[in-house]
């Protein structure tokens, strides 16, 4: 909504210097009426980019997506948030998300939408990491479910947090929770990386 304020706004100012310069300037003024028509031109081309073009992939999205059958698409319940992250509302593409996960706890992939937001649009390594240990601790996961987000936390910290030593001990964490599987190989191969064993 302030978005669209802060376009009107904009582009009164813009209608109104167009009709300015084109009533006060004689037709030898080429060069002022050709600068105000390219700004009006750029100004209709950012609305385009800003409003049109996200509603055409949304309606483009839901077309090739939608259930031939001519059933809703509620079986998505992250349509939404992915509409709202194509227009790059993260705020808002957040909070749907946060909805999702009230909703189906065990939906691991946004659990994991929902950190990857909060990580790679709104700067917020420590939220990201909270939200991965709230998934983890939310219920019994699978083990690769649980393992996922035990490694997404490792990572977290290493690489955003700058945090080796809980990184270190998320990974030993793994190694003790599921000893002789393809996680534990996993997490051993990462310590050794990181000269932990």
């Amino acid at each position: 909504m302030t978005k669209a304020l802060i376009l009107g706004s904009i582009g009164i100012g813009v209608a109104f210097f167009v009709k300015h310069v084109y009533a006060t300037s004689s037709d030898t003024d080429i060069f002022f009426r050709l600068s105000v028509t390219v700004l009006a031109g750029l100004y209709a081309g950012l609305l385009f980019l800003i409003f049109v073009l996200p509603a055409i992939s949304d309606g483009i999205s839901r077309l090739i997506f939608s259930d031939p059958k001519g059933g809703s698409d509620d079986g998505d319940p992250m349509r939404e948030a992915r509409s709202l992250l194509a227009q790059g509302e993260y705020v808002e593409a957040l909070e749907s998300l946060r909805q999702v996960v009230m909703k189906e706890p065990d939906n691991r992939f946004a659990w994991a939408e929902l950190a990857k937001v909060q990580l790679a649009h709104l700067d917020d390594p420590e939220g990201a990491e909270a939200t991965l240990k709230e998934a983890l601790g939310s219920q019994e996961w699978l083990e690769e479910d649980a393992a996922f987000f035990m490694f997404r936390i490792s990572e977290v910290n290493l690489e955003n947090l700058g945090d080796r030593e809980k990184a270190i001990d998320v990974l030993r964490q793994v190694c003790e929770k599921f000893p002789d599987t393809q996680f534990s190989a996993n997490a051993t191969h990462q310590l050794r990386e990181l000269g932990a064993l």
